[in-house]
């Protein structure tokens, strides 16, 4: 048994900090306490998943790849250690996947899902136990169980999410602690012919979350697999004025199946225009290549939300402003001394009679 713990402890020093989901990260989120809680009580549960034989890719993945055919019961474990002095309470839920704006894959459940988009999510066939209760010191096997009742085509991406709320007794500060174990479940194989490829349905203007000014471009994935590895370009061309373009690049993106995000094309200090623009959509990734054009609208009132907000713009405009400010005046001072030379030349050419 206490091997059995120290080898939980070695391999769960990895997953507990950072688990591999799919082609990508799993995310920990851990809120932090104002108040600095000593090393001793700073540890929180380990967690090892129990892949089983029929692992897509092995054992090497550390998470889930289960092939899920129709009516089929399917039930893994993880298991979970407690290293601490003080019981814990962990608690469990199932996430589906989604995409984070400008391509990277979430597995926390930050986003809601577009439900146009996966109607079927995956996350309805997965129980895992509400609350499990973990003595200090000690290991526990939590089950996950997996049913589905009628069969489905792709990959439905999901992620068991495992928290606990641990405390520092003498200050009574709460820490809490989540990670995420990817379950990835697929069924039958999409065919090319079926694939409805990476779509674009609307734009808006908007400061990102980081407080910048830009033009985004929402995307659907409506199929239901990975698009790894991609490559999107986009291209947003005046008609009017062809020297006014906006772009983006985005590479070694990846988008989860059945889901929608936004591009973000930065402005910079550059001043929206409004009018009717071609955008071309371009998407290279693990599946296919496609190229997309259709016409899109930049209303007058979205041009002067989104300028009115951008302030490296405003500051360039100030300076033009300013700059055009002065050299009108020079012109005018030119103009007015010129005026004056020739005034005073007449003036003498009158007195003198000529």
């Amino acid at each position: 048994m206490a091997k059995s713990i120290r080898k939980l402890v070695a391999i769960g020093l990895v997953f507990g900090l950072m688990i591999t989901l799919g082609a990508g990260t799993a995310q920990a989120a851990k809120k932090k306490s104002s108040i600095e809680i000593p090393k001793a009580n700073k540890a929180t549960f380990m967690l090892m998943p129990e892949l089983p034989k029929d692992n897509i890719g092995g054992s090497q993945l550390g998470y889930f790849n289960l092939h899920l055919k129709t009516n089929q019961v399917k039930t893994v474990h993880i298991k979970v250690y407690n290293p601490t002095e003080h019981t814990i309470n962990i608690y469990g839920q199932a996430k589906d996947a989604t995409t984070n704006d400008n391509a990277s894959v979430d597995y926390l459940g930050s986003h809601q899902n577009d439900r146009q988009l996966l109607k079927q999510p995956g996350s309805q066939l997965v129980s895992v136990p509400k609350k499990t209760e973990l003595p200090a010191g000690e290991t526990k096997r939590i089950a996950i169980k997996i049913k589905s009742n009628q069969g489905f085509k792709g990959t439905k991406a999901t992620a068991i999410n495992l928290s606990a709320d641990q405390f520092n007794q003498k200050s009574a500060v709460k820490n809490a602690y989540r990670y995420a174990i990817g379950l990835i479940l697929n069924g039958k194989t999409v065919k090319k012919q079926d694939y409805r490829y990476l779509q674009s349905p609307s734009i808006k203007t908007r400061l990102t979350k980081a407080k910048k000014p830009a033009i985004s471009v929402k995307l659907n994935n409506p199929d239901p697999m990975y698009l790894e590895k991609t490559t999107i370009k986009i291209k947003l061309q005046n008609q009017k004025w062809q020297f006014i373009q906006y772009a983006k690049t985005i590479k070694n993106g990846k988008v989860a199946p059945n889901t929608s995000f936004y591009v973000d094309l930065l402005l910079g200090g550059k001043r929206l225009v409004p009018g009717t623009y071609t955008m071309t959509l371009t998407t290279q990734n693990s599946h296919y290549k496609k190229t997309l054009h259709k016409n899109v609208l930049i209303t007058a009132s979205q041009a002067k939300y989104i300028n009115g907000l951008n302030a490296a713009y405003l500051r360039n405009r100030n300076w033009i402003l300013g700059g055009m400010a002065v050299i009108l005046i020079i012109i005018g001072g030119v103009i007015v001394r010129a005026y004056r030379v020739r005034k005073r030349k007449r003036d003498l050419h009158a007195k003198n009679g000529e």
